[in-house]
């Protein structure tokens, strides 16, 4: 619906502030992330789009579009379409003891936007809609992905998984994704050591047990 009927990709907008009558236009880019997912959830209500969000906004994930907890998760990541996507899929610690619990998260889907900011005047280059392990891949340093602090794991970063001459590829599906991780996890057992043992088979047992199918 936005590619087709929409058309995002000729729409044109821009970011403005208005306090006391005084009004502004913005061209920075730091706050579009934000204020893109704003505008597609009035975009889902104006479209009879059912939806709901967390009371609290920082737990995932961005929406929810059943009524039950199990199922229809999205969400929304948006970059630069002049930089080399750099946005946060997660955080890795808490994304992976997320896993122990609700492992059908790896069935979320993840709406991506990029976009351009010129002269304050915002527009949409390319959509797409992913699963994590199809914009994850390995970073040739680790067997994921990843931004690292103080040399230790820190957010699952995605790679630019549309350059037609990528060095790295993405994961072929989510059992190869988890397999990645669980051997940065080996990887790294100073810092994932409250959590990694036997991670991989409890998280497929999880899954099976939540979903009835096994990875």
């Amino acid at each position: 619906m936005l590619l087709n009927e929409f058309k995002i990709k000729q729409q044109i907008g821009s970011v403005e502030i208005i306090l006391g009558g005084i009004s502004a236009k913005y061209g920075g880019k730091d706050a579009i992330g934000d204020l893109l997912q704003e505008w597609l959830a009035e975009w889902l209500k104006q479209n009879n789009i059912y939806f709901r969000t967390r009371a609290n906004t920082q737990e995932f994930p961005d929406f929810l579009l059943a009524e039950d907890d199990k199922s229809g998760f999205l969400e929304i990541k948006t970059f630069d379409g002049s930089a080399t996507p750099a946005f946060d899929i997660a955080n890795f610690d808490s994304y992976n003891k997320s896993l122990l619990i609700k492992p059908e998260r790896l069935d979320a889907d993840y709406l991506i936007l990029s976009y351009k900011m010129v002269n304050a005047v915002l527009s949409i280059e390319n959509v797409w809609l992913m699963k994590v392990w199809e914009m994850a891949g390995d970073s040739g340093k680790n067997p994921v992905n990843m931004q690292t602090k103080n040399g230790q794991p820190y957010n699952l970063r995605p790679i630019k998984w549309y350059a037609k001459k990528a060095k790295n590829k993405p994961f072929t599906d989510k059992l190869s994704f988890i397999t990645a991780i669980a051997e940065t996890l080996r990887k790294y057992p100073y810092s994932t050591g409250s959590y990694n043992d036997n991670w991989l088979e409890k998280v497929k047992e999880r899954y099976f047990a939540n979903t009835e199918l096994r990875l």
